[in-house]
């Protein structure tokens, strides 16, 4: 390159300036909204971030007290038509089938023999147990086992150990007995030595539907609607807890324990002393139901408790061959 090509190329000059930033086009904003006091969007104030504010959670109301005392007496009052119904339905079918014995001569039987007392009571229990599945199903908005709190589960895990505290109890009570004044000839003996049918029915029935339907009533329902009757008093802040577990616990264990004997008066003349000892199984029955929140705990303890009384009898007796033992 020559000096004449130099002396042709531009003088450089200064560094031109950078074009002005064009303003965003109106649509990568949202328009901002007009001041109200109709200053300009420029000098408009920005508005500090919203801070969360943190709401208090709405107070969780506490559980329904389920059994209530209105409950248990609804539970109570459903025996009068099931045992009605029972009977009835008993009645009928011996109707059918001894169609040429007088019917006096059946109330007679359905009243006084075992096993066909038995099968009317046996009745009487399932028609129980369907009204008040029914009723209070409708009435809790859950199933009665969950509202009785029956719990297999709690009763499956300690199965071996209830059984063994309902073995233990019955062995301690027949002990027990034979230092009280009991009843020579109780109505409950008279009942076994009828036939021996009877007292295998009678021996079924008493291991299985009979503490059944008792701890649903007793432990299922009365009960724990005592101890929640303590529990509304301790809601309104008439009672403390310590109160409730000192005081109200207890005294729904004995207002338990007392008509629960007193069911099972006939059976035993009324004698006091065997009164007593049923009132001392049933104290046992409502500490297990409440320790383990379980009236399929306090099932398994009564059942086996009833079976150690009936094998005492089955020994007794050669297994049911020789029921004239039992008068002596």
């Amino acid at each position: 390159m020559n000096d004449a090509d130099l002396s042709r190329q531009p003088t450089p000059g200064p560094d031109p300036e950078p074009p002005a930033s064009e303003p965003p086009a109106a649509g990568d904003f949202p328009p901002p909204s007009a001041p109200a006091d109709g200053s300009s969007y420029l000098w408009h104030p920005i508005e500090p971030p919203l801070i969360p504010v943190e709401v208090a959670p709405a107070p969780v109301p506490p559980p329904r007290l389920i059994p209530n005392l209105a409950h248990a007496l609804v539970f109570f009052a459903l025996l009068v038509p099931a045992f009605i119904g029972g009977w009835i339905v008993t009645f009928a079918v011996l109707r059918l089938v001894l169609h040429t014995v007088p019917t006096q001569a059946i109330i007679l039987r359905v009243g006084h023999e075992v096993r066909y007392a038995i099968t009317a009571q046996a009745i009487a229990y399932g028609i129980e147990w369907a009204l008040a599945a029914l009723v209070f199903s409708l009435w809790w908005g859950r199933s009665l086992a969950r509202g009785v709190h029956w719990n297999t589960a709690a009763a499956g895990r300690w199965f071996l150990r209830l059984a063994l505290l309902g073995v233990a109890t019955g062995l301690v009570i027949t002990l027990t007995g034979n230092f009280l004044p009991m009843p020579k000839a109780p109505p409950i003996l008279k009942d076994l030595t009828n036939s021996t049918v009877g007292a295998w029915m009678l021996m079924a029935f008493g291991i299985t539907l009979a503490p059944l339907t008792e701890e649903l009533a007793f432990r299922g329902f009365l009960l724990p609607s005592l101890v929640n009757g303590f529990r509304w008093f301790e809601r309104r802040g008439a009672m403390s807890e310590t109160t409730v577990r000192a005081v109200g616990i207890p005294v729904a264990i004995v207002l338990t324990s007392i008509p629960f004997a007193m069911v099972h008066a006939e059976q035993v003349s009324g004698s006091w002393g065997p009164l007593l000892l049923i009132g001392m199984v049933s104290v046992v029955l409502c500490i297990i139901r409440l320790i383990t929140d379980s009236v399929a705990c306090s099932f398994v303890v009564h059942a086996c408790y009833n079976l150690t009384l009936f094998a005492g009898l089955l020994v007794q007796t050669d297994g049911f061959r020789h029921l004239d033992k039992l008068k002596g």
